[in-house]
């Protein structure tokens, strides 16, 4: 197999390990919103993104390391012990945080002004995150030694086997919030056995506290860019949690949930995109192809936009429980961030081939900066509809730092002029013109979403059927 289609084939299976997972979370979400309370799902939202938070904050951005000079060592002893080396101080490093905010996590969560409960839930958080760090440098080492099948075979039966002993716990044993949590916990326990077993053949344990002063004079640089990146993610139900209400919480956290299925949409796309990006870095027709992959990139984040927006009322109205149908009111807002976001990745990926990676860590920065600020400033005065907003308006301000370091002499007036069609559209029929007859309301919408559509296509030059013969193909 050529190097070209081995990239592909690759890129293609990783992108499966992430889509899927995602898409099961999807799936579980009519279900668990007829058996959960806003509170409920309020609570396991938070709970979640405050693991993903702490498995940063644990890392230390130590696996970029891992990536960097795996092939740098001098042979598969060396590469053997790095393993080994890294794994141990990421393990001892993350039982003295679990130790730490077991001793003062109640009275720092409590200075936050969070409503939920240090135990059982934040607690569970905090054991989840640390049988998670178990799979990270494993995940890495599959991807350095090109054998994505078994990594995305794992993630997919880890999403499944979540999947299905959550649903048992919150319909048969009514543990509600708590039997989602306990579900992941269970899981990220047995799979960091897992991931010690199938790299038992390529680990030396060891701990080696003069490479690690090499490795973290390497990592901390890069720590508060990647902190700052999930801070401007978190800080949102963080502030929601302090000045609103668990209520406020899990809807937010729902109609949050919709806007980031666009993320299914943007990530396929860019794994596809991205290899060809590198690809043609340096070539004298770069920017043209450039253009050419933003615009169909662009084209794909707006159709996502559009449908997720314009659909979101009759969706959380036929698939979820009474308590959740005015979480679609949140969801155009939100999903405004998520295409800036994803567009983002686009411009970041040039940053990084110009080697200004810094720039990234800027950006982060920046993002988590403005969310905290405007959020404690007016979430207590004007509510949910702060949150939503200042989280897009944070992420649109990182797409164009990100767009303004990248350099690159393109045109961008074809993606402003879709974005107002489809902005348009979609503020006319969901806020503008509210329709009570559900039937009516789906018919009328999909006929203006099929012309929309079509003037995007117009707009961007998209032959839209190309456009999927040439994404399938790569």
């Amino acid at each position: 197999m050529s190097e070209k289609k081995s990239l592909i084939k690759n890129t293609s299976i990783y992108a499966l390990g992430d889509i899927i997972p995602r898409l099961l979370s999807f799936i579980s979400l009519p279900i668990l919103t007829a058996y959960l309370s806003p509170s409920d799902y309020g609570i396991v939202n938070y709970v979640n993104t405050l693991s993903t938070f702490l498995l940063a904050l644990g890392f230390l951005s130590i696996n970029t390391y891992y990536m960097v000079f795996y092939y740098r060592c001098e042979n598969s002893q060396e590469q053997k012990k790095l393993l080994g080396n890294l794994s141990s101080f990421v393990i001892l490093f993350n039982a003295v945080l679990v130790i730490i905010l077991l001793l003062f996590g109640k009275y720092f969560f409590g200075a936050l002004g969070s409503k939920i409960a240090f135990y059982p839930f934040i607690i569970i958080g905090v054991f989840t995150n640390f049988f998670n760090i178990f799979s990270v440098l494993p995940a890495s080492l599959y991807r350095l030694l090109e054998r994505p099948l078994p990594l995305t075979i794992l993630r997919i039966f880890e999403g499944v086997i979540t999947l299905i002993i959550s649903l048992v716990l919150v319909i048969y044993f009514h543990y509600t919030a708590l039997g989602v949590l306990y579900a992941t916990l269970a899981v990220n326990f047995i799979y960091a056995f897992i991931f010690l077993y199938i790299t038992r053949k390529h680990i030396i344990w060891n701990l080696n506290f003069k490479q690690i002063k090499v490795v973290l004079a390497f990592t901390l640089p890069l720590v508060p860019g990647a902190i700052a990146y999930y801070v401007t993610n978190i800080s949102d139900r963080i502030l929601i949690d302090k000045y609103l209400n668990l209520n406020d919480l899990g809807i937010y956290s729902t109609a949050a949930t919709i806007a980031l299925i666009l993320n299914i949409f943007s990530f396929g796309a860019y794994r596809a995109f991205e290899p060809y990006i590198f690809k043609n870095w340096g070539t004298k027709d770069f920017m043209r192809i450039f253009e050419d992959i933003r615009n169909s990139f662009v084209y794909v984040l707006l159709i996502g936009v559009l449908c997720l927006s314009m659909f979101s009322k009759e969706f959380f109205q036929i698939m979820t429980n009474v308590k959740f149908y005015h979480a679609y009111w949140y969801v155009p807002m939100i999903i405004i961030g998520v295409y800036s976001s994803s567009l983002s990745m686009l411009y970041g990926t040039i940053i990084t081939a110009k080697g200004k990676t810094k720039i990234n860590s800027v950006v982060s920065i920046t993002g988590a900066t403005i969310s905290i600020v405007f959020n404690i400033v007016f979430l207590p005065r004007f509510g949910l509809i702060t949150a939503a907003l200042v989280s897009s308006f944070a992420m649109t301000v990182m797409l164009f730092i990100s767009i303004w370091y990248a350099e690159l002499k393109i045109s961008h007036s074809k993606p402003i002029f879709s974005l107002l069609l489809v902005g348009t559209s979609i503020y006319t029929m969901v806020y503008a013109v509210p329709i009570d007859n559900m039937l009516f309301s789906i018919v009328l919408k999909s006929i203006v979403s099929i012309f929309v559509i079509i003037g995007i296509s117009v707009i961007l030059a998209i032959n839209p059927l190309k456009l999927i013969r040439d994404f399938v193909k790569k």
